[in-house]
Formats: C-alpha cells, structure tokens, sequence
C-alpha cells in the first residue's frame, strides 16, 4: 500500500520538531544525575512501646539500583534527602527524554523506509517479464 510522498514527508516534518526539544533538553543536561529510584518506605522500629507497633512505621527514604541483576537499597538520612530527591529528579528527566526521543526515531525510521516504498519505481526486468509473458501467450493463440 502507497501513500502520499507529500503526506509522508510532512508527518515526518511534524515528528522531527516533536523530538527536537528533548534533544535540546539532553543536550542541556549540566548537572550531576543519580540513578535509581529515591523511595519511601515505612520501618517499624522494634519498640513495643512505639507508635510504629500498631501504625505504618516510621518512614525513612531509600535510593534503590540494580547492581548486577540485584536491587540494593542506600539509605538517606534527612540531611541528604533534598540533594539526592533533585538528583535523581534529573536523572528521570533525562531517562524520559531518552525514552521519547527513542519512540519518536523508531517511527521516523518507519515513515522514511514507506517513504522510500512511495518513491521508488519498479524494477524494469519484472516489468517486461511480465508484458513479455502476455506477448507470447497472445501470439501462440492467434497460431
């Protein structure tokens, strides 16, 4: 199935300004990133007495990656949980702008390969096998 030469051009036209601002957002990056992903969770601490026993728990943060197929959990004291929420925040930015720049290339690809389908003529051998083949047919029959 053709399309439009013209159509396909202006939806990839309309793809590459789409992807253009998270490239520039990449490439704007500057700031350290940390990978991972900053969690909460709720310990209970033990105490009988504690209001954790019969709540929740206490909540604590946590960075968590994945190390050699393991996850691994680091904690974050309060005094670090600001710096290590902003950079982790990036690190996500940068991985979904990644991420849509990936998608958004995959279908541009796609465009351009039923771009090239639309524009390339057929091969001139097929073509005259097949009139060729009529040709003989019609003159064995008139015989």
């Amino acid at each position: 199935m053709k399309r439009d030469p013209s159509r396909l051009r202006q939806e990839i036209l309309r793809l590459e300004e789409t992807r253009a601002p998270h490239i520039r957002a990449l490439l704007e990056a500057r700031e350290p990133m940390r990978r991972g992903s900053f969690v909460t969770l709720h310990r209970k601490c033990g105490k009988p007495t504690c209001h954790c026993a019969d709540d929740m728990g206490h909540p604590a943060k946590y960075l968590s990656l994945k190390n050699a197929g393991r996850t691994r959990l680091v904690y974050v004291g309060p005094a670090e949980e600001v710096a290590f929420a902003e950079t982790n925040s990036r690190y996500r930015r940068f991985r979904d702008n990644r991420t849509t720049i990936a998608k958004l290339s995959k279908e541009v690809l796609s465009l351009i390969r039923r771009l090239e389908v639309a524009l390339v003529l057929p091969d001139p051998k097929s073509a005259q096998s097949k009139r060729g083949k009529g040709r003989r047919e019609k003159s064995r029959d008139d015989s």
